[in-house]
């Protein structure tokens, strides 16, 4: 049958055939008995005897096993017809029988190189395998029939243990669910099939002769001893192994350069883009295209070596510049004479400006670009070549520019397919698919510097770090980005983080009492984003806090940085007095190493924080304006042009804007409520706020002013805190009810909310405990009961 397995089958007596032979001394023993019969043979020749033609003639049954050993038996090519047995790889012919049952096929997976590959990368251990073996079919040939499908699916040469792992997921009722589980598609799966294939190519690939050029390859070319002190041999590191380019648009940029070099007119390329974006992969993979005899090039440029100039080394032999000017004239006489050299120029931007670690050699360059003698590949990136341009038109002018593009997710996931088996090798580890897929997600989140596919590679090298056991999981990779950005990445999994996030308005009003519409607010945002649902390209929260002074809305910022934030520190706060001209938007997004303070500064080493900004009305229109990029998006751009996330803080804004309106409303015993749309509203028509200023947060908080009942808890809360910093004296402090009574009646001020209780203990309380410390009265372990009457005197 055409999905079934045929023990009969040709292949199956090969395989079995070739596993024996392996595994027995035979082939071995028959070399031996081969070797002896041949020289045994020719020695008795020598001596004339008789027997010697018998034992050569021998030796031909030895020879003629081993020739069918090695010819027949080496390789077992995939059958010519369409039966599943002349389709599976050699391995599963030795693993599967007639009487394979479903579940059997479960068993075998983990035995054949492609299917642990498959159980390794994506994360699946055999106990997953054998779970699902009670939901497949009664029969394999529906398994087989799938297989077959997946392997023409995925341009599959033959039906490996790959393939049937992904076979037998598939034939699972509802699969999809069961993946879900593992935040896997069976697309996902597909691609790990197309991965294992490439990879198992590669390895054949460098089995294979290395042609290129021979030893007499460069003695027509000349000596070049101060290039190869300064300057490294890209083409030295082709070891027949072809590096894929997995970005069409790399090798059609590898054409370019081939065509620029190739005809007359300057010799050189500028290659711009980004750090990360692939620029030194594109001229690796030309210096190996040019070293393989077998690639389509013209023959100008077979057996050209491109050498890569370590400028810093260069910089720092020479004593000035006019020593390093001789040093660059030797370098370009010894290329011009070798014939045979490409020079690269990495970070091309160093030989073309002034300051530590740069010199300017424009004026000696650019009639060697414009004359064309030399070949060369100049990599810089495009804000570098800009300045340049700007300052030296004539040298930007003679440049052959190419941009090269970063690459989108397909491609970054097919070149870190390509790369990992390096890493792998380097750091002893094993990435899964998914360590892969969140590179890519979270470097396109947290990195700004580096564009893709670089970022992503750098996240995985980080994960290496945190990896589990030998494995590189996406938890890796979360926590790698939560130890390096000092932001939290990961839904909250933990139970005590969940607690934390399902009792944050409890948690909260440990420090501050009501305000309950925006207490609930800011937790919800912070749930949403706990629970991995918040918009990823957006602040996990933005709240404008309107309201009388002294009611809660700093102290809410306050509690909110202490609860989940990892403590009050991680509060930015700006006070919005301070930037009340146009000229102080310089001051929100200046270079850290200038200030410090500036709110990009701030943000980038604290990404995961509460920014406060507080009197937000105070703030000039161009400051408002600067911040809504900020509100919108999440991100601001330093006057360095560098992207700074803003993704992972809630943003806080307070303002005391129609205070008076709401106290009054609030007097007359109108609910909040009742009156904020028509609020908003008057903010607007007064020129407050400008409507698409108000329209970036995700909600407007109203604080209304406390009461005295409110005073109550907020006296409690004040002399908590007074207790908490009594702590490491063992002294405590308690306030007779009538007491309490006293200080409300005294700390009570409609206008001013909290700030007078507070002044008012500080006077009063903290006073008395001062004095009772310093005369002795309070000592440790004693507890200080405050009266009413010392509450009068004081």
């Amino acid at each position: 049958m055409k999905n079934s397995f045929d023990p009969q089958n040709p292949r199956v007596r090969k395989a079995h055939q070739k596993h024996a032979l392996n595994n027995s001394p035979m082939l071995a023993l028959t070399l031996v008995v081969f070797i002896a019969l041949l020289f045994g043979g020719i020695a008795l020749l020598y001596f004339q005897n008789s027997i010697s033609w018998t034992l050569i003639g021998f030796s031909s049954l030895p020879a003629m096993l081993i020739f069918w050993i090695k010819n027949d038996l080496v390789d077992i090519p995939i059958g010519k017809t369409d039966n599943f047995t002349d389709l599976i790889s050699e391995d599963l012919l030795l693993l599967i029988t007639k009487n394979s049952s479903p579940a059997d096929l479960t068993q075998i997976l983990p035995k054949t190189r492609s299917g642990a590959f498959i159980m390794a990368r994506f994360n699946l251990p055999t106990p997953f395998f054998n779970e699902i073996a009670n939901f497949l079919p009664a029969t394999p040939e529906p398994i087989y029939e799938t297989a077959r499908h997946i392997c023409e699916t995925t341009n599959s040469e033959e039906i490996t243990g790959a393939v049937l792992a992904v076979a037998i997921i598939s034939s699972v009722p509802n699969y999809e669910l069961l993946l879900n589980q593992f935040q896997l598609t069976i697309t996902d799966l597909h691609q790990g099939i197309i991965w294992f294939n490439y990879l198992n190519g590669m390895v054949k690939n460098s089995k294979k002769p290395i042609h290129s050029g021979g030893i007499a390859r460069d003695f027509a070319f000349g000596y070049t001893p101060t290039l190869q002190r300064f300057a490294i041999n890209l083409s030295e590191r082709y070891s027949g192994a072809h590096t894929k380019l997995q970005m069409a648009d790399h090798t059609k940029i590898i054409g370019q350069i081939i065509e620029t070099f190739t005809h007359g007119g300057r010799q050189n390329v500028a290659l711009i883009g980004a750090y990360g974006s692939g620029r030194s992969t594109i001229v690796n993979a030309l210096a190996e295209t040019l070293m393989n005899a077998d690639s389509k090039i013209p023959h100008s440029l077979k057996y050209r070596q491109i050498y890569s100039l370590d400028a810093p080394s260069l910089i720092s032999a020479a004593k000035d510049s006019s020593e390093l000017e001789y040093l660059m004239v030797n370098i370009f006489n010894e290329i011009y004479s070798a014939k045979n050299i490409i020079l690269c120029l990495d970070n091309a931007h160093l030989f073309f400006e002034e300051g530590p670690g740069s010199v300017d050699i424009a004026n000696l360059l650019t009639p060697i670009l414009e004359a064309g003698h030399i070949r060369m590949i100049l990599i810089m990136d495009d804000q570098k070549f800009l300045e340049i341009s700007s300052k030296n038109s004539t040298l930007a002018n003679s440049l052959n520019k190419i941009m090269v593009s970063p690459s989108n997710r397909e491609e970054t996931l097919k070149i870190l397919m390509d790369q990992v088996p390096l890493l792998e090798y380097q750091k002893n580890v094993i990435y899964t698919y998914r360590a892969l897929t969140e590179a890519y997600r979270l470097s396109e989140q947290y990195i700004h510097d580096v564009e893709m596919p670089g970022k992503a590679k750098l996240l995985l090298e980080s994960a290496t770090s945190y990896a589990e056991g030998n494995l590189v999981t996406a938890l890796s990779v979360q926590t790698a980005v939560e130890k390096s950005y000092g932001v939290k990445v990961r839904v909250a999994s933990d139970e005590s983080d969940r607690n934390k996030l399902l009792n944050l308005e409890a948690l909260i009003h440990e420090r501050m009492i009501d305000q309950t519409e925006a207490v609930s607010a800011v937790a919800n945002a912070l749930r949403r984003a706990g629970a991995g649902v918040k918009h990823a390209g957006r602040p996990i929260g933005t709240f404008l806090f309107l309201g009388p002074t002294g009611v809660g809305k700093t102290e809410l910022a306050k509690s909110l940085s202490e609860v989940y934030f990892n403590g009050e520190d991680n509060i930015i706060r700006l006070d919005m007095n301070e930037f009340v001209s146009a000229a102080d938007v310089s001051r929100l997004i200046k270079d850290g190493a200038e200030d410090g303070l500036s709110l990009t500064a701030q943000v980038s080493k604290q990404p995961f924080s509460v920014i406060l900004l507080d009197e937000i009305e105070k703030a000039h229109p161009s400051v408002l304006t600067t911040l809504l990029q900020v509100l919108d998006e999440g991100i601001l751009r330093d006057e360095k042009n560098r992207e700074i996330s803003f993704r992972d803080s809630i943003i806080i804004a307070t303002s005391n804007a129609g205070a008076n309106e709401i106290r009054e409303k609030i007097a007359s015993g109108a609910k909040i409520d009742d009156f904020k749309e028509e609020f908003i509203e008057n903010l607007i028509s007064s020129n407050e706020f400008k409507p698409e200023f108000l329209n970036r947060f995700d909600e407007i908080c109203l604080f209304k002013p406390l009461s005295k009942e409110d005073l109550v808890s907020v006296l409690d809360l004040i002399i908590a805190s007074t207790n908490r910093t009594l702590e490491p004296q063992k002294i405590s402090v308690v306030v007779d009810p009538a007491a309490k009574q006293i200080l409300i009646d005294k700390g009570y001020d409609p206008k001013m909310g909290a700030r007078p209780m507070r002044r008012i203990v500080q006077k009063t309380v903290e006073n008395i405990v001062a004095a009772a410390i310093l005369s002795g009265h309070a000592t440790p372990g004693s507890t200080l009961h405050i009266t009413p009457n010392e509450i009068k005197i004081s």
